[in-house]
């Protein structure tokens, strides 16, 4: 049996292949990823062209270099922004 990744929200049964690259607690299934708000889905989508724009993660460029650190910024906003959504579509899930 593969094992399988759950949605973020709380109680929800919906899960994900984890050979996809999903991790447990980290996407959020198609029903509740419609929760979000349009400006959450604006930033994403803004931030999805800005990381297409500079590939590659962070330790592949030389240290000190300005991809490096632009690169190093994109997965700190990244995870700040994954924080906000998640929060986002647990309260909507919650009704609150």
């Amino acid at each position: 049996m593969t094992s399988r990744a759950h949605c973020a929200v709380p109680f929800c049964r919906r899960t994900a292949s984890v050979e996809a690259g999903f991790r447990d607690g980290e996407f959020l299934c198609g029903p509740h990823g419609r929760l979000r708000s349009p400006e959450t889905k604006a930033r994403w989508r803004e931030h999805a062209r800005i990381a297409r724009r500079n590939p590659g993660p962070w330790w592949e460029h030389p240290p000190g270099s300005h991809a490096r650190r632009l690169r190093l910024a994109i997965e700190r906003s990244e995870q700040a922004l994954w924080s906000r959504t998640r929060c986002e579509a647990v309260e909507a899930a919650a009704g609150l």
